[in-house]
């Protein structure tokens, strides 16, 4: 036998490295696995969850044609006419015009020793309204604090008082121009504003 060959059948090499490298390859499997199995797992529910919102939605779909079917079709065409009846007569009443809201507005700012004794009313189509009142007044004082009290009202504008002459019985005449603002003739507003009449 020939003394240079080894009959020895022990490797010569670490076996470390071989394991070192056979464990990363092993966790790298188990992390693909456990993605894997994951994403079956969503998929499933993801499809589950599908088939349960498509029962939930022919469930709802069969109440709603059974409480359609409980409704007569007659009775719903009758609804929807009133309803659209109804809303013409909201339309109509908020752009009527109802002059007595003027009436109100002076009687609240008229003072007690000033008397009107005329009114006229123009009423033009972009929807503001004209008005002349002649009155009369104890004195000049009292007309010019019954011009302040309309001068400084926010629903007529341009107040101007003309034509001021003393009569024979010491009174004092004069006449008022003004302009209306729209909101005071709505009737809506007045309905709403008018104070309560008691019998």
């Amino acid at each position: 036998m020939d003394p240079q060959v080894s009959t020895s059948f022990i490797p010569k090499e670490a076996l470390t490295a071989q394991k070192a490298r056979t464990g990363g390859v092993g966790l790298f499997l188990l992390i693909s696995i456990f993605i894997f199995v994951l994403s079956l797992v969503s998929a499933g529910g993801v499809f589950a969850y599908t088939g349960l919102l498509n029962q939930q939605l022919a469930k709802n779909k069969a109440d709603l044609d059974i409480q359609k079917g409980a409704f007569d079709p007659a009775t719903i065409q009758d609804l929807l006419r009133l309803d659209s009846r109804i809303e013409q007569s909201k339309a109509v009443l908020a752009k009527h015009v109802a002059p007595s809201g003027i009436f109100n507005y002076l009687a609240e700012r008229t003072l007690v020793r000033v008397q009107f004794s005329g009114f006229d009313y123009n009423l033009s189509a972009d929807g503001t309204a004209s008005i002349q009142l002649e009155g009369t007044a104890d004195s000049f004082s009292t007309i010019a604090l019954q011009s302040d009290a309309l001068g400084k009202s926010s629903l007529l504008k341009d107040v101007i008082f003309s034509g001021i002459t003393v009569g024979g019985d010491g009174r004092v005449s004069f006449i008022v121009h003004a302009i209306v603002d729209p909101s005071l003739l709505l009737y809506s507003k007045n309905q709403l504003t008018a104070p309560a009449q008691t019998q």
